[in-house]
């Protein structure tokens, strides 16, 4: 059974009285599977920036807001990546190319793999020179 439309989005994982992590933090379909992964990533991250609110370190606003900050723009290229896969259409030609040039490179599909489990971010897979050794290689196994 499928379930449709699902929202993604992201919230101000913060305010009087509450903190937010993982899915109450923000949504993205779960195809790449890594709710659980992000919440663990996500609070690891929000207790570094409780403690230096509570410590006195940092105003709580100022530290929360780092946060903010931090959590959104690690998420954002998986996040735009999740979409994309969720969306269910072929896709683009450069990354149909790719993705068949990746599975004649094991060292390339285990990075690939590390990009669907959350250990390799996006922008390191995707980064030109990334992609033109992926490619590279694939030309000389032709």
């Amino acid at each position: 059974m499928g379930t449709g439309d699902l929202p993604n989005y992201f919230r101000r994982p913060y305010g009087p009285g509450l903190a937010l992590v993982g899915d109450a933090g923000y949504h993205k379909d779960p195809i790449t599977a890594q709710g659980i992964s992000d919440a663990f990533r996500d609070a690891e991250e929000l207790t570094a920036a409780l403690d230096a609110a509570l410590s006195g370190r940092q105003g709580f606003d100022s530290a929360m807001a780092e946060y903010q900050q931090a959590r959104d723009q690690r998420l954002l290229p998986m996040y735009e990546f999740t979409c994309d896969l969720a969306r269910l259409e072929p896709p683009p030609p450069q990354l149909q190319q790719l993705l068949g040039a990746v599975q004649t490179n094991q060292a390339a599909m285990d990075q690939f793999v590390s990009v669907i489990a959350g250990t390799v971010p996006v922008p390191e897979f995707f980064a030109p020179e990334n992609v033109d050794r992926i490619m590279a290689g694939a030309a000389s196994v032709h």
